[in-house]
C-alpha cells in the first residue's frame, strides 16, 4: 500500500512541486490549504490540485490565530507579518489532519533560505519541533540539504529522489516543473497583505483600540478606507464595486455586532460600515465622508439619502453634506 502524506498546498509553484516530486515515488497525498483574513489564494490552490489530481481540504483558521496577530512568540518583520508563528499555526493545522488520516508525515514547499522570516535553517528546526513534527516534516525541495526524515529512513520515501535546492531564485524551480511535465506553473502570488508596510497601520490600529478584535475584524481590515474617529468609533469606505459588496457581506454577518451599515441611496458612491455604538452624529459623518469619496456627487450638493442597516432594521436618512470637502481634509484615511 501507498504511504500516504499530508501537504501543505498554499497554490503557488513551490508547494505544487513538493507534491509532484513525491507523486513520482508513488507517495499518496492529501492536501489540505489554510484559509487566512489576509490570502486570498483559494482559487489558485484549487487548480493546483486539479492539476496534480489530489483531494483537497480547505480549513479556516480559528479565532486563537487573533492572539498570533496580536501577540507572535517570534516577533513580526519590516510590516506586521508574523511569518513564523504563521507557518507553526498552519504546520500545527495539517499534522492535526496527519493525524485523522494516519498519514507518514506532513508535506511542505518551504525551501531553506527562501523566506528570512521563516526559511533559515534554525526556522525549519524550530517548526519541526514546535509542531510535534520531529521527523515527521518533509520540505521535498531541500531534504538533502536536512536531516533525513522517518519516512526516508524508514525507506517509505527514496531520500535520493529528492531535491537540494536553496536560496530565492524562481527559474531553476520552474526549469524543474518543466522536468517534471507540470502543465500549470501558478504566477508568483501577489502575497500576504500582513507583509505589506502600508497595511500595518490598519492592523495596529485595530489591536490598539480593541481588545476583544475577532477574525471578523481582521477581515474588514482587508477592506476599503479606514478612518479613525475617536477610541470606540471606526468608518470604513470602500473604494471599488468589489469593496462595496464586501462591506454588505460582512455587515450581513452574525459576528458583525457593532456594525452599522450605509448605503447611498440618492447617488453613486462607496459603502460604509460604522463600528461603534451608533449616534445620529455618527452616522451623520459616515454619510458625509461617503459622499466626500466620490466624483458622482455634484459639489454644489447640499443634502443625500442614505440607507442604513442594522439588524435586518433598515431606514432612510437624510444627510446634510455641505460640508463635505472640510469632513475630507480633517478626517485622513489611516494609511493605504
Amino acid at each position: 500500500m501507498k504511504p500516504l502524506a499530508i501537504a501543505l498546498l498554499s497554490g503557488g509553484l513551490d508547494s505544487l512541486l513538493a507534491v509532484r516530486v513525491l507523486q513520482l515515488q508513488s507517495v499518496a497525498i492529501e492536501a489540505i490549504h489554510v484559509q487566512t483574513p489576509f490570502v486570498s489564494s483559494e482559487e489558485s490552490a484549487a487548480r493546483v490540485a486539479d492539476e496534480l489530481g489530489v483531494p483537497l481540504t480547505f480549513r479556516r483558521v480559528g479565532e486563537d490565530y487573533v492572539e498570533v496577530l496580536r501577540n507572535p512568540r517570534y516577533g513580526f518583520g519590516k510590516a506586521v507579518n508574523p511569518c513564523l508563528d504563521c507557518h507553526l499555526y498552519m504546520t500545527i493545522m495539517a499534522r492535526d489532519m496527519m493525524i485523522e488520516r494516519g498519514a507518514c508525515c506532513v508535506v511542505s514547499g518551504e525551501i531553506l533560505g527562501q523566506r528570512p522570516m521563516s526559511q533559515k535553517r534554525n526556522d525549519l528546526d524550530l517548526l519541526s519541533s514546535r509542531s510535534g513534527l520531529v521527523g515527521r516534516l518533509l520540505r521535498p525541495l531541500s531534504a538533502k540539504l536536512l536531516e533525513p526524515t522517518i519516512p526516508e529512513t524508514e525507506r517509505l520515501i527514496d531520500r535520493a529522489r529528492l531535491c537540494d535546492y536553496a536560496g530565492r531564485g524562481r527559474r531553476p524551480l520552474i526549469d524543474l516543473a518543466e522536468t517534471l511535465g507540470v502543465r500549470y506553473v501558478p504566477a508568483p502570488s501577489p502575497g500576504c497583505a500582513l507583509t505589506e508596510k502600508t497595511f500595518a497601520p490598519k492592523l495596529r490600529d485595530l489591536f490598539h483600540f480593541n481588545a476583544k478584535a475577532t477574525l471578523w475584524d481582521c477581515e474588514l481590515v482587508r477592506v476599503g478606507r479606514h478612518f479613525r474617529i475617536d477610541p470606540i468609533h471606526k468608518i470604513v469606505l470602500g473604494r471599488s464595486a468589489d469593496d462595496n459588496a464586501k462591506l454588505a457581506e460582512l455587515a450581513a454577518r452574525d459576528e458583525a455586532v457593532a456594525a452599522t451599515l450605509l448605503e447611498p441611496e440618492s447617488f453613486l458612491g462607496p459603502n460604509a460600515i460604522l463600528c461603534g455604538p451608533v449616534s445620529e452624529d455618527m452616522l451623520q459623518l459616515a454619510g458625509v465622508l461617503m459622499a466626500a469619496y466620490t466624483r458622482q456627487i455634484d459639489p454644489e450638493c447640499r443634502e443625500v439619502l442614505v440607507l442604513v442597516s442594522r439588524r435586518n432594521a433598515s431606514e432612510l436618512k437624510r444627510i446634510d453634506v455641505s460640508n463635505m470637502a472640510a469632513a475630507r481634509q480633517t478626517h485622513v484615511p489611516l494609511a493605504r
